[in-house]
This record gives structure tokens, C-alpha cells and sequence, in this order.
């Protein structure tokens, strides 16, 4: 009997951490079974949690609104841990890339200096995903395919800079390379 006086303080405290931990549960759960059903109704969350604010963003950009998605995105990547920025500069990059393509198909080339700075911030937005997470499929393939649309030519020699001693002349004296701004390889003379 002594046994179990002396044991029934642990007893009870294990009691109330029990309760504690079941309280603790359900709460969960029904903060779980809230986002599910906004989710499925198709409503936002409204909340200020990282997983909240992308699960806005992604309904805004489901929605067409692509500038509050953004908003709702960089907020989710500032407020999120490594998972979430992840999935967020992956889905900002598709926002990107998205609208370039939107805009080609509508407009044509002649909307390559509309289309540009949207190819650069998709290719930066894959590119800090796979900073992240260097083994990412998904994110590798959009990148390559960004970098078909719009290639980069940072550190490339280019036909207006193969000589050397073109690098010791004054900035005014180099002429403007035109390179970047031309979609695709270029192909040679006729």
C-alpha cells in the first residue's frame, strides 16, 4: 500500500500530461479539419502561418490573381522553413513562367522585352528551389526548360566580345552586346 501512495503523484502527473497531450491533439485536428474544408470549398485561409499563406497564394493563383499570389508567396517564404520556401520559389517560378509563355503566345516576339524580365525571375526562382533541394525532378526540368525559352549568357563570350583587348578599352568604346536579348542560340551567317 505504501508502494502506491508513494507512486500515485507520478501517476497523476502522467494523468494530466495525458490529458494534456489528448487537449493538444484534438485542437490539431480541428484546426486540420478547418484548412481541409476551406480548402475544398475553395476559400481562403486567412491565416498567418507559412502554410496558410501558400495555401492562399496557390488559391489566388488558381484564381488568376497572380500579383496577390505573389504577395501571399513572399510572405509564406519569409514566415516558412525550408519545405515551404521550396514549394513556394518553385511555384512562383511557374507564375513566371506562365505568364511569359502566355504572353509569346498572344503577342508573338515582338513582346520579348516584356517577356525577358519574367524569363529571368522564373530562372532565378528554379534556381533558388534547387538550392534547397539540389535533387529536385520537377524543378530541374522547369529550369532547363526556362533556360530553352530564355538562356543565359552570363560569362559566355559572344560575337561582339571574342577579342581580349576589347576588355582593357573604356565602357564607352564597347560596343552594346546584343546577344540576351535574342531568344534562342544564334545559328551563324546565312
Amino acid at each position: 500500500m505504501a508502494r502506491r501512495l508513494r507512486l500515485f503523484p507520478w501517476m497523476l502527473l502522467l494523468l494530466v500530461l495525458a490529458i494534456a497531450a489528448l487537449i493538444w491533439s484534438g485542437v490539431s485536428l480541428y484546426r486540420a479539419n478547418v484548412y481541409n474544408q476551406n480548402l475544398e470549398a475553395g476559400a481562403m485561409q486567412n491565416g498567418k502561418s507559412a502554410r496558410e499563406l501558400f495555401a492562399d497564394g496557390w488559391l489566388l493563383a488558381e484564381q488568376g490573381q497572380t500579383d496577390k499570389a505573389l504577395e501571399k508567396y513572399a510572405e509564406a517564404a519569409a514566415k516558412g522553413d525550408d519545405a515551404i520556401r521550396k514549394a513556394v520559389f518553385f511555384n512562383t517560378g511557374n507564375l513566371y513562367l506562365t505568364q511569359s509563355v502566355d504572353i509569346l503566345e498572344s503577342e508573338g516576339y515582338v513582346a520579348w522585352d516584356k517577356v525577358g524580365p519574367l524569363m529571368s525571375l522564373c530562372k532565378e526562382n528554379y534556381s533558388k528551389a534547387l538550392l534547397i533541394d539540389p535533387d529536385w525532378i520537377d524543378a530541374k526540368y522547369n529550369l532547363e526548360l526556362a533556360l530553352r525559352l530564355s538562356p543565359s549568357f552570363a560569362g559566355v563570350k559572344t560575337p561582339n566580345r571574342y577579342n581580349e583587348d576589347d576588355d582593357d578599352t573604356e565602357d564607352v568604346e564597347k560596343r552594346p552586346d546584343g546577344w540576351p536579348s535574342i531568344p534562342g542560340f544564334p545559328r551563324g551567317m546565312p
